[in-house]
């Protein structure tokens, strides 16, 4: 089995989805948290350098690959969590897709503590929500309460993370949204992922 080393700041951020990739898998790994002075060390060698860094060896093998989504999909071709069929495939990109668009746009309002700030959030959610409410609630009927499909893949562990932040501040953000919601409670009940969020280290974000 190919070793494998995950290199990101100490923070959730754009490198949670690939830890969870890992231990959805059962997938050991490396999980290197950078500092911010190792990081500037490494930037004062490299300017374009950035993070995630995914590190693979293999025998005498070895790759390394940056930019996270493209690692996210990565990850799940390796470990069979991008769908069973191209059809399956297909969606779960898009889902991934939205998702994307739905975490910028709740990052780029923030996530303060102030009344005005959970005003605008919520106000985000029901822009972008109802397209992938709609998505997983006419997958969900097919499969087997799983966002695509009949098993578990990517688009449900992005759904359960993407997430994570706005439910902080928010607990009763997603009501409006049944299929997410289901769908997240589903993820959090597989027991490699539950084992993995309760002992992984909290951070802010």
């Amino acid at each position: 089995m190919p070793s494998y080393k995950f290199s990101y700041f100490d923070l959730r951020g754009r490198g949670e989805p690939s830890r969870m990739l890992f231990a959805a898998a059962g997938i050991p790994f490396t999980d290197k948290r950078v500092t911010q002075e190792e990081f500037g060390k490494m930037k004062a060698t490299d300017p374009y350098a950035s993070l995630p860094i995914l590190e693979v060896t293999a025998g005498n093998d070895a790759y390394m690959m940056n930019q996270s989504m493209a690692i996210n999909r990565h990850l799940a071709r390796t470990f069979g969590l991008d769908g069973v069929t191209l059809n399956d495939k297909g969606m779960v990109d898009e889902i991934i897709e939205n998702l994307v668009d739905v975490k910028s746009a709740l990052f780029a309002v923030g996530f303060g503590d102030t009344e005005e700030n959970r005003e605008k959030l919520g106000k985000t959610l029901n822009k972008m929500c109802p397209k992938l409410e709609a998505q997983i609630q006419s997958n969900m009927k097919k499969g087997a309460g799983f966002a695509v499909g009949p098993k578990l893949t990517f688009a449900d562990i992005f759904i359960f993370e993407a997430f994570e932040s706005i439910l902080s501040k928010m607990p009763d953000a997603l009501n409006s949204y049944p299929g997410i919601k289901q769908n997240r409670e589903k993820v959090a009940k597989l027991p490699k992922v539950a084992d993995y969020v309760k002992k992984r280290k909290e951070t802010p974000f």
